[in-house]
């Protein structure tokens, strides 16, 4: 689901339950600037374009507190934060599901996101500087990325109505052969195209060495969890037991790229 409250809807409808979600409340005063075209693009965004040393980074939040007061108490700070980091374009495409079935605090949402950075540990620095961190509201895991190979069809997706969305960050355990390689990237374009995966981050030195790490995440747009999770395994990759996966919850598309 792509957003499209005005500023006031938005804050007025969620500032309880997403409460933590404020993250970015005043992004509304840029919404308009997430809007995708009337033309739909069709073309898959170039790796060359990302900034040179830049990778991307994973980012899923976990709950470190059962204080509901202390969350409260720093929603403000902890928007105008992440706020500053989403206009500066150094974390983008979050995501946010209030209806976890894991790790759920009261009403709070569990985020997610992508973080810009040279390395963990300069992701980690960013990080840790925020309130949410320092006052021990919530801690982060990471996983490298490397660049965004393929965005979101916001209006393919919207067509086809709302779904939830399911993180997959796959390990590359075995080198592939071309000829496999040509079968995933004709199959996940295929999927992309219909709206059924989104923002698709690829790491391509990592998928060339078998270094056994994070090296290729999306987005998979599903009703269940058993589906998303069949579509996770309709994959080459998986078939030939090149990658394994893990999947997660993470509810609902929010907010995209800063332009």
């Amino acid at each position: 689901m792509y957003l499209t409250y005005n500023p006031n809807q938005m804050f007025t409808k969620l500032t309880y339950v997403l409460a933590l979600c404020l993250i970015l409340s005043s992004c509304g005063q840029n919404s308009k600037k997430e809007q995708p075209s009337n033309k739909e693009k069709t073309t898959e965004k170039s790796l060359l374009a990302t900034e040179v040393g830049i990778q991307n980074f994973a980012v899923i939040w976990k709950w470190a507190t059962n204080n509901v007061d202390l969350v409260n108490d720093n929603v403000v700070t902890i928007s105008k934060e992440f706020n500053n980091l989403w206009s500066k374009g150094v974390i983008e495409n979050a995501y946010y599901s209030s209806n976890a079935k894991h790790d759920k605090f009261e009403y709070f949402p569990n985020i997610s996101f992508f973080i810009k950075a040279k390395s963990v540990e300069d992701v980690k620095t960013k990080l840790n500087e925020l309130t949410v961190v320092k006052k021990g509201i919530a801690f982060y895991q990471i996983f490298h990325v490397g660049h965004l190979w393929l965005d979101r069809k916001h209006n393919t997706i919207d067509e086809k109505g709302l779904k939830k969305s399911y993180v997959t960050v796959r390990k590359t355990e075995k080198k592939p052969t071309e000829a496999l390689v040509k079968k995933q990237t004709d199959k996940i374009i295929k999927l992309w195209n219909a709206g059924k995966i989104e923002n698709v981050y690829f790491d391509i030195q990592g998928t060339q060495t078998e270094s056994n790490k994070e090296d290729f995440v999306f987005y998979a747009n599903a009703n269940t969890e058993e589906e998303a999770r069949a579509l996770c395994e309709s994959l080459p990759f998986f078939k030939e037991q090149i990658t394994s996966f893990n999947l997660f919850d993470v509810g609902t598309f929010w907010l995209g790229i800063y332009n």
